[in-house]
């Protein structure tokens, strides 16, 4: 007999600051080990991005980025939805037995803006934000792109150390 499965969120690293972004790159996205160890997610495992920042999400890859570094790059394709400076929200999803999706628990990371671990789960839901401050910030656009940084030959800004 057939056992039902339900996708479940497996992993969440919560609004990682995009450090860069490379239209040139093959593709993926670059995590630092320590944040993909964390939260349980292996190199090449899908990734969903919600940028908090430009309200795009996308499906890539994770990609191990450097050891004690705080990178995290949109390479390829998403380079396009996803800029320097944006807030962005990475989920890792796993297909979970019917029988255990109710006691099912996802690994939930909490990141500072410099990309370094600052708690783990649970998720605090709705109007229960962990700071009110935090809540009173809408992130609708991120920082304008300095126009005298290095660009790639369709306009996008050059990652560096990604």
């Amino acid at each position: 007999m057939d056992t039902p499965y339900r996708k479940m969120l497996a992993a969440k690293i919560h609004r990682a600051t995009v450090t860069g972004a490379d239209v040139n790159y093959e593709g993926s996205l670059t995590v630092p080990p320590e944040l993909l160890a964390a939260a349980k997610i292996h190199p090449y495992e899908s990734l969903h991005v919600w940028n908090v920042t430009r309200g795009t999400r996308l499906e890539t890859y994770a990609i191990e980025g450097l050891p004690n570094s705080n990178d995290v790059c949109a390479n390829g394709a998403a380079a396009h939805l996803i800029r320097p400076g944006d807030h962005v929200i990475l989920a890792a999803y796993a297909m979970v037995p019917e029988a255990d999706a109710a006691t099912h628990q996802p690994r939930l990371i909490f990141v500072d803006d410099n990309n370094q671990l600052s708690h783990t789960g649970p998720e605090i839901a709705g109007p229960g934000l962990r700071s009110n401050a935090e809540a009173s910030q809408p992130d609708h656009n991120g920082p304008p792109l300095a126009s005298s940084s290095p660009k790639t030959p369709d306009g996008q800004p050059l990652a560096e150390g990604c």
